[in-house]
This record gives structure tokens, C-alpha cells and sequence, in this order.
């Protein structure tokens, strides 16, 4: 009988056409409905979990559009199977809500795997989720695994790493914006339809593109295997009229699994959850409401707003986990480009990214004045919107070298964690440079010069990050995969650490936590695939020196690889001399040397850049 009304539900589903793939003649390269699941074709997914509650998803094409409402019945299990259930229900969905359903369930425990699934009136079923809720402060859990996304344009490439994400055993997926995108960027148009789209101006548009974008599998895949906290960003809503506005924020609430904080402000998105004794999470909004409200006792514009601050200020001050995930859509931290002595494509000539909080200089040193004058530590910025990955100390002077000692990282007060875009281009596009180039190293080298503060920065890579977290240390890692072709590959290009109670980066093993990160995926994804890293340098000892040190390199696959030693001048960087330039075999460790009793005293920068990773690393000579 079920075999039977499925068949039934595909027919149905062929005689009254797929509205939105009736409104293209070619559909790009890898995008499908979920026909398998129909009515359900959109999939599953699951949001903003609680200790003892959580969003569950999904949407129907109805088999009779006149008739404004349908049952669609839910049950949330303790396994895949679907037989150990613990929560079940109904619910009516209706044409103004776009026929999509979502559920917040409650009554779960906390920390604790659960699968969930849907049921038409005619007992078609959709695919089964997989979700998590939030440990509480009793719940014994020693580390926590966050990935963070932004800027998934789904014209600009292939979500590979979506698809990648859902692999990973994650406890929740952090996206910050740029989720869908509103047009075709002509540089970009990489899996496009035809005819060419719209750009949405109105709910039902904005609906419309929801939906294009669940033609995706991957993306379908990684709602459907991981809880999701998500905000909006400029590519998200549409800003032109107050309607388009208000049309644009009620599809994405429609069309993803969070919960609405405030249901009398639908402009609200900034929220938190807690991760019991490890991690609070707060989501700012540097959106939609900035510029409405100035810094009480100045005449400085806030970009929070007042009432959106001190609900900040309060999340900050009554925070208890060891760690604060502070999520917004925007570069946090400082990013000064006045030293370079000719023009750039981005930015004012003074900062790289005056939209963001360069932009509103004062109302970044109210919040790092409050974690400053609280004592409040172990706080780390997760930041999209600039397609680049960046990795910095949070200072508020950072040039200041009473304030802030960019060796130690002494003075710093957190750390800003800035993950590639899934797709969205960067330099490549918008500056025509191959990744190779010397050129991109020297513009690299610049922005390091005259930013002391930053750790990382990578201009050219798309992917995803992944914070792991543990009691006395969180890692964060940039995973990197193509985006112009379809593929399983992809790389863990850097790594960083920031360990409890120190508020900076610094390169560290990831065998020296407490807790190592597991590399393998659950058994329930289907896939158990060792992940391994492309390189492995170890530091330089000793450090400081007055004589021989040493380091090793090791490549998983076989490159060129330069090795250069640059001197630290305030904040010029000097080279002075090339320590290796050729090709290393792989699997093999290989010494490096440097002569410390032939270096002038003082700070040097020892560079690696391969063809499959750059690496860095401070070298002090007495």
C-alpha cells in the first residue's frame, strides 16, 4: 500500500508540474528535487536547539492547492529507524505560510542525538533528519565541534563544501549571513539557470529563491545531518522598500529551521544559545540596525543600536561557559590599509572593509571595553560577508605597542575567526591574480605589514571553518574544497589554537590539546573516511636562539616549496634571506636549519608557502 501512494504522490508531482523548475527551460548541473521523498522535495532540517527543544523542517507541494490546509504529521526518534519515538504530532500547513512546516519541538534531554521525520495525509514520508540538542551545565561533555559557513552563492559554484560539512561530526553549523543570494553576479556565473533570474524585490520572490536554492542536494544534505544557527546578512532580505523589506525577513523565517526571538520585532534576528559549561553563543546584527541610534555621551553612530548593545552587554556580563562564540556578519577586528603606497579595488584607502566595524570605530571599543574592564576572556569573533579567510587577535589598538604585543599576543582580548565563503568569489575574481602569483604574495605581505595583529589571512580558497572546543583550549581549522567543478576532495589548510584564559592565536600541534579532535564521521552518514592534513611543520627550537635552530616539514603529497626568512621592522616586513626553494617528496620529514649567530638581534618571520599550503611562524634571535 505505501509503495502504492508513493507511486501515486511521483505522478501527482509530474501532472501538476514543479512550479519552480517550470520557470526555467535548463536547470544548472547538479540540481534536483527530492522527488524520491515527494511531496516532501524540499528535505528536512533542524535549527536554534535547546537543552530540552529544537526546530525541525520541512515544506510539501500540496496535492490540491484549493484547499488551504494540509495535515502533515512529525515524529522525533532515538534512532534511524524511526521506532523508539518520544515526540510526535500534527500540524496544518497552509498557502501563506508557503506550505512549509516547522515545528519547535520540546521535551528532549539535553545533549542528545535525535532523527525526525514527516508524514503526509496520504503517508508519504520524507527523508529522516538528524539533529542535536544543547548539553546544560550537568550534561558531562568535554568538547563541543561548531562549523561556520557564509556566502553561499549558488551561482558562483558548487556547495562541495556543504557537502563536506555534512560529513563532519558536528554538534551545530554556525552561519553568518549571504545564505542565499538575491542576483547573478556577471563575473560569477558559474551554475546558472535559463533563463537568467530575477532579483527578488518581495516575499513571494524571496520565496522563490528558498526554494531554487533546496534544488541543491548539498545543501539539502547538510540541513538534513546537522542543527543549524543562522543569520541573515544584505544578500538575505531586500532593503529597497519597507515591504520588500518585511516580505524578505517572513520567507526566511519561513524557509529556515530558527526560531523568531522577538514575534512583535520580525526585524530581531540577534539572539543566543548555550552550550552548557563550555561555549555561550550570541548573534549580533550589524544589519538592519546600525546608524539608528548614537554611542550615549558621543555623537558617534552605534552599529548595534542601543537596545541590540545592551542586550550584548547583559549576554557578556552573565556568561559562565569557559567559551564566548560572539557571531556577526562583518570583519571584526581592524584592518588597516593606509600603508599601501598605491590604490586597492576594496576598501577607502584607510581600511579594507569600511561597511563593518572600521567603519564604526567607536562602537567596536565600547564592546572590547567591556570585556576589557569586566575580565571577561575566552572570547572568539566568528565573522563571514568577506569572502577571504582571516584569523586575528582582538585589540583595540593594535598598533600600540604598550597595548598590545604582537609576539605574545600580550594585551589582546579575544580572537576574530573570519572562514572563507562557500562560494562567493574573492580575489580571484575580483582582481584577476592566479594563487600563485608573486604579486598576491606581496599584496599578503603588505596587509601583514601594517596589521600586527592578524595571524592568518588567505585570499584566494573557499570552504568552510570548524571551531572544536575543549576545556582548556578550542582549535579552529580552515577547510578548503574547489567550487568550479563537482568533487569529494577537499583540504585542512590551517590551524590554529587559543588556549583558555590567553585571548590570542598561535600555531600549536593539534596533539597538544586536551581532547583531539575525531576525525572520523558518525557510522549513521554512511561514510567513515579518514580526514587528513596536507602538511605538518613543526615549530623552531630553539626559540629564542643564539645558535642553530631547527624545524621539520612534512607534505602528504609532493610539491614545490618556497622557505623564506623575513625580517620584523615595527610593522615593515624585510626579506632576508631564502632558507629553501624546491621540490619536497612526500611522507618524509625534512630538516630545516637556521643560524641564528649569523642574524642580526631581533624579531624574524620564518614563511612557508607551498603549492598545497602556506604556513608561518615568529623566529627570535638574541
Amino acid at each position: 500500500m505505501k509503495c502504492f501512494q508513493r507511486i501515486l504522490a511521483l505522478l501527482l508531482f509530474s501532472t501538476i508540474g514543479f512550479q519552480l523548475s517550470a520557470q526555467y527551460a535548463v536547470l544548472p548541473e547538479r540540481m534536483w528535487a527530492d522527488t524520491t521523498n515527494a511531496p516532501f522535495v524540499y528535505g528536512v532540517a533542524s535549527g536554534d536547539p535547546l537543552t530540552d527543544a529544537v526546530i525541525i523542517w520541512t515544506s510539501i507541494v500540496p496535492p490540491d492547492t484549493t484547499i488551504n490546509g494540509h495535515q502533515v504529521s512529525w515524529k522525533v526518534a532515538l534512532d534511524s529507524t524511526m521506532n523508539d519515538v518520544v515526540r510526535e504530532g500534527d500540524f496544518i500547513t497552509i498557502a501563506e505560510r508557503d506550505w512549509t512546516v516547522k515545528i519547535d519541538v520540546e521535551g528532549l534531554e539535553p545533549y542528545t542525538t535525535y532523527y525526525y521525520q514527516f508524514t503526509d495525509e496520504s503517508g508519504n514520508t520524507s527523508a529522516i533528519g538528524r539533529t542535536k540538542t544543547a548539553p546544560d551545565e550537568n550534561s558531562d561533555v568535554e568538547d563541543l565541534k561548531f562549523g561556520v559557513a557564509s556566502c553561499s552563492s549558488i551561482f558562483s559554484g558548487f556547495f562541495n563544501a556543504y557537502a563536506r560539512m555534512a560529513e563532519q561530526d558536528l554538534d551545530l553549523v554556525i552561519h553568518l549571513g549571504d545564505y542565499i543570494y538575491d542576483y547573478v553576479d556577471e563575473d560569477e556565473a558559474v551554475r546558472v539557470p535559463e533563463p537568467l533570474p530575477i532579483d527578488p524585490e518581495n516575499r513571494d520572490e524571496f520565496r522563490q529563491r528558498h526554494k531554487y536554492y533546496l534544488l541543491d542536494p548539498d545543501l539539502r544534505t547538510v540541513r538534513q545531518m546537522h542543527p543549524m544557527f543562522c543569520l541573515w546578512d544584505n544578500h538575505d532580505i531586500y532593503k529597497g522598500t519597507e515591504e520588500g523589506l518585511v516580505g524578505s525577513i517572513e520567507a526566511f523565517y519561513e524557509y529556515l529551521p530558527i526560531r523568531q526571538p522577538d514575534n512583535d520585532n520580525p526585524k530581531r534576528i540577534y539572539r543566543s544559545l548555550h552550550y552548557g559549561e563550555l561555549a555561550d553563543i550570541m548573534f549580533m546584527d550589524i544589519e538592519l540596525l546600525r546608524n539608528i541610534d548614537t554611542i550615549p555621551g558621543t555623537d558617534e553612530r552605534s552599529l548595534l543600536s542601543n537596545e541590540q548593545y545592551e542586550w550584548l552587554e547583559e549576554e557578556l556580563l552573565n556568561s559562565t561557559a569557559t567559551w564566548r562564540i560572539i557571531g556577526n556578519q562583518k570583519i571584526f577586528s581592524n584592518w588597516a590599509i593606509d600603508h599601501i603606497p598605491f590604490p586597492l579595488p576594496l576598501g577607502n584607502g584607510v581600511v579594507g572593509d569600511p561597511s563593518s566595524w572600521d567603519g564604526y570605530q567607536a562602537e567596536r571599543e565600547r564592546v572590547l571595553t567591556l570585556l576589557r574592564e569586566n575580565g571577561i576572556d575566552n572570547n572568539i569573533v566568528v565573522s563571514g560577508d568577506l569572502h577571504i579567510s582571516i584569523a586575528a587577535d582582538l585589540v583595540i589598538n593594535p598598533k600600540d605597542s604598550l597595548e598590545y604585543n604582537p609576539l605574545t599576543g600580550e594585551g589582546a582580548l579575544g580572537v576574530e575567526f573570519l572562514p572563507a565563503s562557500i562560494t562567493r568569489g574573492n580575489v580571484d575574481e575580483l582582481l584577476d591574480i592566479p594563487p600563485t602569483s608573486t604579486s598576491l604574495d606581496f599584496l599578503i605581505d603588505l596587509s601583514y605589514e601594517g596589521n600586527p595583529h592578524h595571524e592568518f589571512l588567505e585570499v584566494y580558497q573557499h570552504g568552510y571553518g570548524l571551531l572544536h572546543l575543549n576545556a582548556d583550549s578550542t582549535i579552529a581549522q580552515y577547510w578548503y574544497s574547489e567550487k568550479l567543478e563537482v568533487t569529494d576532495e577537499e583540504v585542512m589548510w590551517k590551524e590554529l589554537v587559543i588556549r583558555e584564559g590567553e585571548n590570542h592565536w598561535v600555531a600549536e600541534p593539534i596533539d597538544t590539546m586536551t581532547t583531539t579532535p575525531n576525525d572520523t564521521v558518525p557510522d549513521n552518514t554512511g561514510i567513515n573516511e579518514l580526514i587528513n592534513a596536507e602538511f605538518s611543520v613543526s615549530e623552531v627550537h630553539p626559540n629564542p636562539s643564539t645558535s642553530i635552530s631547527k624545524f621539520e616539514l612534512e607534505v602528504a603529497e609532493q610539491q614545490q616549496v618556497n622557505i623564506s626568512l623575513l625580517g620584523i621592522n615595527g610593522q615593515n616586513l624585510i626579506p632576508v634571506k631564502e632558507i629553501f626553494q624546491g621540490n619536497i617528496n612526500p611522507n618524509k620529514k625534512q630538516v630545516f636549519e637556521i643560524n641564528a649567530s649569523e642574524l642580526v638581534a631581533g624579531t624574524y618571520l620564518i614563511y612557508l608557502k607551498g603549492e598545497k599550503f602556506v604556513s608561518s611562524q615568529k623566529f627570535v634571535v638574541f
